[in-house]
């Protein structure tokens, strides 16, 4: 579980770059594309902290 969302993290932070780079949509889209992406890598480490897992 913690590797898919890892996975999808990465794919939208990767997305949301491309959109950038490539100026394809409005900024809004960019920024929340890549803020997900963060969120996503944020709660993967909030669980592995709370499951003792240190990675």
């Amino acid at each position: 579980m913690n590797e898919t969302l890892t996975l999808i993290a990465v794919v939208l932070m990767l997305a949301g770059a491309f959109l950038l780079i490539a100026g394809i949509g409005a900024v809004v889209l960019w920024v929340a594309t890549i803020t997900v992406g963060i969120a996503l890598v944020a709660i993967v480490a909030y669980r592995n902290r709370q499951s003792g897992h240190h990675a």
